[in-house]
């Protein structure tokens, strides 16, 4: 969707400080792979060499100072926040795709579902008897909806993504690909020489503006719900247990795995192939650094990390010194050698 820099600058909050205003920009790129049509950001000092052998046809940083790196021809916007304007300029020139409001004659829907205005449900989905789908929510292509599912307003469900029976989406919850909600959580006791299961009886529930990543699976809970609360994004291939509980405005990134009845609260933070036990509880604003293992609790706002969730400062120095060890084991060995040739018995 083109816009000319005239019409683009107050949408990103920014100042045109250099530059026509006439010019027309069809989307975003980076510097270093920009051109005229483009607008690139500047967001960091270390990509001051791409700034001045750039091509793009406007770039968008913070401070007017940078004008004098740029080449000769292109323009310069300002805004306090370079980060979140390229955000909206993101937005604008690229929005997403709108689907037809129609349901695909090869889609099953069954009697007692209830659909609401302007959904789009695409070919060979299925939405089971009792489910309820918000309006203007996309079923995409082999995407399923259990039996009394609800989902709220403006939803997004990708291809082949399966909601199990009972499954409670927010407004605006959008998830990917391949992604399972509700499958059995993974309940047995051993008894008698085998592994009895566990019925799982409870189910998931989804809270508003959430976005859950490409194969992702978020188990039920077997008595209480697996929940995940508002303006939480979750990465591709995270695993959420039976009865997890995740807070308002987390990010757990790829990989990261956390075990039933585990809590995280608001604002924490998990990296990619972290793995939280379970019942463990991560605290209010916590940070999880990747390929951590979580075996206690973490007080809010503390940062850990290493597979024994040190503080992170402390596991970097550890890490430091077991780099420094063949150099310590060889200065070792030659004080041990200065020692023998001087020691009396080598005399």
């Amino acid at each position: 969707m083109p816009i000319t820099l005239g019409e683009l600058a107050p949408k990103l909050n920014a100042t045109l400080a250099s530059g026509d205003p006439a010019r027309r920009i069809e989307g975003v790129s980076s510097l270093a792979d920009g051109d005229e049509r483009h607008i690139a950001p500047f967001t960091d000092a270390r990509y001051l060499p791409q700034l001045k052998q750039t091509r793009a046809g406007a770039v968008l940083a913070q401070d007017q100072a940078v004008a004098k790196d740029l080449p000769s021809g292109t323009a310069l916007l300002c805004t306090a926040d370079p980060e979140l304007a390229l955000v909206t300029a993101l937005q604008l020139l690229y929005p997403e795709p709108e689907e037809r409001p129609e349901v695909h004659p090869s889609a099953v829907v069954e009697a007692g579902a209830e659909l609401g205005t302007g959904v789009h449900v695409g070919p060979y989905a299925v939405i089971r008897a009792g489910a309820r789908i918000g309006g203007r929510s996309w079923i995409m292509a082999h995407a399923v909806v259990g039996r009394r599912c609800v989902l709220g307003e403006d939803c997004r469900l990708y291809p082949h993504v399966v909601l199990y029976d009972g499954v409670m989406l927010g407004r605006r919850v959008s998830v990917h690909a391949g992604s399972v909600l509700g499958a059995d959580g993974f309940g047995y006791k051993f008894r008698q020489g085998r592994y009895v299961k566990v019925p799982q009886i409870s189910t998931v529930e989804i809270g508003d503006d959430v976005e859950i990543g490409a194969n992702t699976a978020i188990d039920r809970g077997a008595l209480s719900p697996t929940r995940v609360g508002a303006g939480t994004k979750i990465d591709n291939l995270v695993q959420l247990g039976h009865g997890v509980t995740v807070g308002r405005h987390c990010i757990l990134c790829g990989q990261a795995a956390v075990a039933g009845s585990a809590r995280i609260e608001d604002y924490a933070v998990v990296g990619g192939n972290a793995g939280v036990a379970d019942h463990v509880c991560i605290g209010k604003g916590a940070r999880i650094g990747a390929m951590s293992g979580i075996g206690t609790d973490i007080a809010p706002g503390k940062e850990v990390f290493g597979p024994w969730a040190q503080e992170r400062r402390k596991a970097f120095r550890e890490i430091a010194a077991v780099r420094r060890l063949p150099e310590l084991f060889e200065r070792v060995r030659e004080l041990e050698r200065r020692l023998d040739k001087e020691s009396p018995e080598a005399k």
